[in-house]
């Protein structure tokens, strides 16, 4: 069952098609997922416990998606792996993780709950992944690299070996990090620098 009904939740949806069955989805959407809907998160974890069934939470929003993760009995929560990507055999990956398609994850990885590894990105080995990072497509994290809670690694972004990013910060699309980022700031560019006051990213 899918908590989360946006964008996030399609591309995860589809990743893990002949991985797990699409059960019910739990919010507001234009689309057309053909399975029930149900009325509120509550709902949904009624529905998962009753059922038998396990709760992907498919949210994009790093903050939010932690929220609710911490709402959900973690015996419920699914990690997803599509079948297209690779996960070493010694890697931990936190309850609620999503690892979509063409993604590594190697040797001695450590992940957090709730954390997005999406479409084609790298976290070498040795890295350890805070709760609810997102490692954006195409985006790698190197060996030895240390991310903090709910940080986003940017899509294409490079965190260099031995890097640490801190929690809630934000690496932008395309940066490549030789310095370690401190909670909670911006960085882009190559090499990656934090972001002069008042500049547009658009």
């Amino acid at each position: 069952m899918s908590l989360g009904a946006g964008g996030h939740a399609a591309s995860v949806v589809d990743a893990l098609r002949g991985v797990a069955e699409l059960a019910a989805v739990v919010g507001e959407s234009s689309r057309s997922w053909e399975v029930p809907y149900l009325a509120s998160d509550e709902a949904g974890m009624d529905a998962a416990a009753a059922n038998g069934w396990r709760l992907l939470v498919n949210i994009g929003d790093n903050a939010a998606r932690e929220a609710l993760i911490d709402r959900v009995p973690p015996e419920l929560l699914f990690c997803g792996i599509a079948s297209s990507a690779t996960v070493a055999v010694d890697a931990e990956l936190g309850d609620g993780t999503v690892v979509l398609h063409h993604a590594h994850i190697g040797p001695d990885a450590r992940l957090g709950p709730g954390v997005i590894v999406n479409t084609g990105a790298i976290v070498e080995h040795d890295v350890v992944i805070g709760a609810s990072a997102h490692v954006a497509p195409g985006a790698a994290v190197l060996g030895g690299s240390r991310i903090g809670a709910r940080a986003l690694i940017g899509s294409g972004a490079r965190v260099l070996p031995g890097i640490t990013v801190g929690a809630d910060a934000v690496v932008g699309a395309g940066a490549v990090v030789v310095d370690d980022v401190a909670d909670g700031a911006l960085v882009v560019g190559q090499p990656a620098r934090p972001r002069p006051a008042g500049q547009d990213l658009t």
